[in-house]
Formats: C-alpha cells, structure tokens, sequence
C-alpha cells in the first residue's frame, strides 16, 4: 500500500512504531568481571600517561588521557545500568593506544595497550542469555 496505507495504520491506531522500545539487559554474571577488567586497564592507562608529565603538555595525548577519563564515567554508568545499549556506547567510546608494531614513545604503555585490545575483544564476543 505504500505511505498511504502506513498513514492511515497510524490514524487507526494500528501501528506501534511509537511504543517504547524495551532495554537488552547485559547479563552481569558474566559481564561484571569483563567489565571490571576494563575499568581497571583504563585507569591504569590514564595513570601511566599521565605519569608522562613531558607528554601531558602535547594536546593530543592530553586529549587521548581525557578520552579514557570520559569512557571510564560511562563505563561506570554501565555498571550501575547494565544494558547492551550502553554496553555499545562504551566499546564505541574507547579506542587503543595504537594497533601493529609498537610506536617509538609508547613502550612503557605497550602491555596496558595488549590488555586493553583484550578486554575490547572480550567485550565484543556474543554471552549466553543476552
């Protein structure tokens, strides 16, 4: 029928594309740990790069240690409203130092980055009951 039959669903009522949509719940049996590890790698990142006083005056990584600051508050508003919903926003918020051969200056950041390539990876795999 086209638009015109979709329009005159709505006038009747039939059509429930306005009705919520419910929240996927995340299943905390398993994610608590998963998510844990992760908070735990982003705060250890954020703590070693700015232990890098030289490399806090250069805006990008300045820029990158306040990223991981800003995806460590929403990974702890998963935490407290766990859905796959808000589980996406996190993955998609938190990115790796780098990928391949370690750069020269990111050394000292090399095993933090392994750990936090792992933790996205676990996070993105498929858990039972979601």
């Amino acid at each position: 029928m086209g638009w015109f039959g979709d329009l005159l669903a709505r006038v009747r009522g039939g059509d429930d594309s306005e009705a919520p949509v419910a929240d996927r719940a995340l299943n905390m049996d398993v994610r608590a740990a998963q998510l844990g590890e992760l908070r735990t790698t982003l705060e250890e990142i954020v703590s070693a790069m700015q232990a890098q006083t030289d490399r806090m005056e250069n805006p990008g990584w300045r820029g990158r240690a306040r990223d991981y600051s800003y995806a460590l508050g929403g990974l702890r508003e998963l935490m407290t409203t766990p859905t796959r919903d808000g589980l996406y926003d996190v993955l998609g918020s938190v990115r790796p130092l780098y990928r391949g051969p370690v750069p020269a200056g990111y050394e000292a950041l090399a095993d933090l980055n392994e750990r936090l390539l792992a933790c996205l990876a676990t996070l993105r795999q498929d858990v039972p009951g979601e």
